[in-house]
């Protein structure tokens, strides 16, 4: 937080949150379509990107709900 309770938010950052999750969603989409070893890795990979996703929310001040 920056001074008098204001929230300072890496916008740079924020975006590059929002990719990750469009990468997390276009691969959980991608899974419906494939065999269940490789679906179970793309899951895999998206809940990844949406982990990272959340931690560059966090690192670029984001207000977390």
């Amino acid at each position: 937080m920056g001074a008098a309770g204001t929230i300072t938010i890496d916008f740079e950052l924020a975006a590059h949150a929002d990719g990750l999750r469009e990468r997390a969603q276009s691969l959980r989409s991608q899974a419906d379509g494939l065999v269940e070893v490789l679906a179970t890795t793309y899951r895999r990979r998206a809940s990844e990107l949406e982990l990272e996703a959340f931690l560059t929310d966090v690192a670029a001040g984001v207000p977390v709900d």
